[in-house]
């Protein structure tokens, strides 16, 4: 009864750091604060929440008997490590990505954690990566006028040339064919 309790209470609790959140920001563009210092504060006590969130799920599981840890790993046909690692590489889609960071990130080795990529989401990681990357490119593509080697760069793609290639491998067209025909 208590653990309903506890899973209850988090509706309650994301509803107040929205709030929060939404308060820090009409604050600072009040104050026409520059540093967006308050902002700032909102997203890392909305990145401590999260922490605390995998500490928690973690923890109800360290409860659980062994034959339910093996079998509860997987959430909604994902594991939860493959979850976490979407989550993070969202997060994290403005940069270079590698296969070790995320893996450090979720606590698996790096070869097991690909392993999980291909077995669960038919995809290995960089090409998981890239896709996102590709979606993120198409949409800012669509929304800004940015030069291509911009949101290359934005991406975390080191050089332009390559960004195009995979954007062409991704959608059978260069990034400049398909902002020509949105016009």
């Amino acid at each position: 009864m208590e653990k309903e309790n506890i899973i209850n209470i988090q509706p309650v609790m994301l509803n107040q750091v929205e709030n929060q959140f939404t308060e820090q920001i009409q604050a600072d563009f009040n104050q026409k604060n520059p540093d967006h210092s308050a902002l700032l504060h909102s997203l890392e006590t909305v990145e401590v929440l999260d922490v605390l969130s995998d500490y928690y799920t973690a923890h109800e599981k360290q409860k659980e008997p062994k034959k339910e840890v093996a079998s509860s790993n997987k959430v909604g046909g994902e594991h939860k490590e493959i979850k976490q690692a979407i989550r993070y590489i969202k997060k994290n889609i403005h940069r270079s990505i590698t296969l070790e960071e995320v893996a450090n990130y979720v606590y698996l080795s790096p070869f097991y954690l690909s392993k999980l990529f291909k077995t669960e989401l038919n995809i290995n990681f960089i090409n998981y990566v890239n896709e996102q990357k590709m979606l993120y490119a198409k949409e800012q593509l669509e929304k800004s006028d940015w030069a291509v080697h911009t949101i290359a760069k934005n991406l975390g793609f080191s050089r332009a040339s390559y960004f195009c290639k995979v954007f062409k491998k991704t959608f059978d067209m260069t990034p400049k064919e398909y902002r020509d025909s949105l016009k």
